[in-house]
């Protein structure tokens, strides 16, 4: 996914090659300056001398002519999720739901515009997927972003969508405001979100919103799975109040963390 985009920010472009540069490593799962070089665009001797940085703070580890990033960063990554109420707040529920359906269950929030997974659990039937903790996602084409969406206020959609746009996935993502702004007003009303192999083809889901008393949005929760079983196989009333039970939990939760 590419950097997020900014709006007349002042940025240090120093930085943002460092981060390009962990950025593919992390996607890469380790890898040579070339390669590095390839992903991001910058020169070797710049990416080189990044890596080097890296090193020498311990940020990355070198074996022979591969770098990958070093254990240092298990401990950000440890203090952002238990420093995020969804996440322990949506882990029992999450695994509830996902043992009642067998499917996949997401929990997720928005940040900067942005869906991230915060819960996945997987069912004794669920379907292969690189989605996982952390993996940041469009809001435009999930269930869960979709829902989450519904319950911003217009504002905050429209600087969302400028700041990321509507990129087709496939043949059924929503790609104009329009029909967007339509579809969400129409989840306001049902109280959920269907994603009908809108970002993987054959793969659907349904989504429901995480909310206080305000309704200020938390973040949302969804079932997923492969389109002909989710369309054909559940009684659409019994996944519709599994999943909303799931989110009620979780919003009791919230309330007494």
């Amino acid at each position: 996914m590419e950097t997020q985009r900014t709006s007349g920010d002042r940025r240090i472009e120093a930085v943002v090659k460092t981060l390009d540069v962990l950025e593919a490593l992390w996607r890469a799962e380790g890898a040579g300056v070339t390669a590095v070089t390839e992903r991001t665009g910058l020169a070797k001797s710049t990416v080189h001398a990044h890596l080097r940085t890296l090193r020498s703070k311990g940020y990355v580890v070198q074996e022979g002519d591969e770098y990958r990033l070093s254990l240092r960063f298990l401990s950000f990554g440890e203090y952002v999720k238990h420093a995020e109420p969804l996440y322990e707040a949506a882990a029992t529920p999450s695994a509830d739901l996902s043992d009642r359906t067998g499917e996949r269950v997401l929990c997720s929030t928005e940040q900067h515009g942005l869906g991230t997974i915060i819960q996945a659990r997987d069912g004794n039937r669920s379907v292969t997927s690189d989605i996982d903790v952390g993996t940041p996602t469009y809001l435009h084409c999930s269930a869960g972003g979709k829902v989450m969406l519904a319950h911003f206020d217009d504002e905050k959609v429209e600087r969302i969508v400028d700041d990321w746009g509507l990129p087709a996935f496939t043949e059924e993502t929503i790609t104009d405001r329009e029909t967007l702004f339509e579809e969400l007003e129409s989840i306001r009303d049902a109280g959920i979100a269907y994603n009908r192999s809108e970002y993987v083809p054959g793969i659907s889901a349904i989504g429901a919103p995480i909310m206080d008393n305000d309704e200020t949005v938390y973040g949302a929760i969804a079932v997923s799975g492969p389109q002909h079983r989710l369309e054909n196989e559940w009684d659409v009333d019994e996944l519709r109040n599994q999943l909303l039970s799931a989110a009620n939990t979780i919003e009791v939760n919230l309330m007494f963390s």
